[in-house]
């Protein structure tokens, strides 16, 4: 599809997770919704209100001491409290040297005014550096050919911990995640749906006029039970007899590259699926938290 080159789409990734930002917001707040945004601006999405949530940061930048070298990096005071807090004392964050345009590493341990690098570092770090750390790493290129494509992605390279929370009452049901410039209000940067596995992309569908609908996708697989979102980009989704496309649905009824999500539908159409993981939190206060590699976020 027409859209974002790589490098612009990186770009736009890179700036919105964090590991290389281009505007004056250095800081970057990872937020949960429990109904993810519908509109340009972020309206629509709700995030979750719930005694103890609060969004985690996942991006900043720091100043760099005297005396870096090999896989050492010094920082001019000690890393704040959310910086160790991510991965085991920082380990998987980005470092990236804003004043030299440079990618350093990736941190191993952080203890005060030390980082500890995987490796020896990519660059020359100097006093007074502007270090941009991130538990995103820089965003990674598109593949395949069209029809099927894989599109521009951010994965998480740090874990990511929430503190705990509950539901008041029921259960709260996490579907989406959100980046924004703030640890409250601020702009929404980017958002996706959460899919755990870091698999899963939107692929086209042709859907028949049946009791349930059929839907038939060719370049990724689907299992009973999978949670789906449905959004239609080009022509448009089937008319249904009853029910709505919004929201998360089931999948049923796989056959080979065939399944339905419930749904009878009164005419022939299609649209664009994709898998998601929701997460659901009970009255049991629970510290969400997100290995390396379980959160990503794409720019189709």
């Amino acid at each position: 599809m027409p859209g974002f080159s790589d490098f612009q789409a990186q770009a736009a990734l890179n700036d919105a997770l964090g590991p290389i930002p281009s505007s004056t917001a250095y800081s970057r707040f990872l937020a949960l919704f429990t109904t993810a945004p519908t509109g340009g601006s972020g309206s629509g999405g709700v995030e979750v209100s719930a005694s103890g949530y609060a969004r985690i940061q996942i991006a900043g930048r720091l100043t760099a001491g005297a005396g870096s070298s090999g896989t050492t990096v010094n920082l001019g005071s000690s890393a704040p409290a959310w910086l160790t807090a991510l991965g085991t004392n920082g380990s998987g964050v980005n470092v990236y040297d804003a004043t030299t345009s440079t990618q350093i590493g990736t941190v191993s341990t952080i203890a005060g005014t030390t980082v500890t690098l995987t490796a020896t570092a990519g660059g020359t770090v100097s006093s007074g550096d502007a270090l941009q750390f991130s538990a995103f790493p820089q965003a990674a290129a598109s593949s395949g050919t069209e029809p099927s494509i894989t599109p521009v992605s951010g994965t998480s390279g740090a874990q990511i911990s929430f503190a705990a929370f509950a539901a008041s009452s029921g259960t709260i049901t996490i579907t989406a995640l959100g980046v924004y410039d703030a640890a409250t209000g601020g702009n929404l940067r980017a958002w996706d749906y959460l899919n755990l596995s870091g698999a899963g992309k939107w692929s086209p569908f042709a859907c028949s006029s049946a009791s349930p609908g059929v839907l038939t996708v060719t370049d990724q697989s689907f299992a009973n039970g999978t949670s789906v979102v449905v959004a239609v980009k080009f022509g448009s989704l089937p008319s249904l007899a009853s029910g709505s496309w919004s929201g998360l649905l089931t999948v049923g009824g796989v056959s080979g590259s065939t399944f339905n999500v419930g749904l009878n539908t009164t005419s022939a159409g299609d649209g664009m699926i994709r898998p998601v993981t929701p997460l659901i939190v009970g009255l049991q206060p629970t510290t969400p938290y997100f290995p390396a590699g379980t959160l990503t976020f794409s720019l189709e």
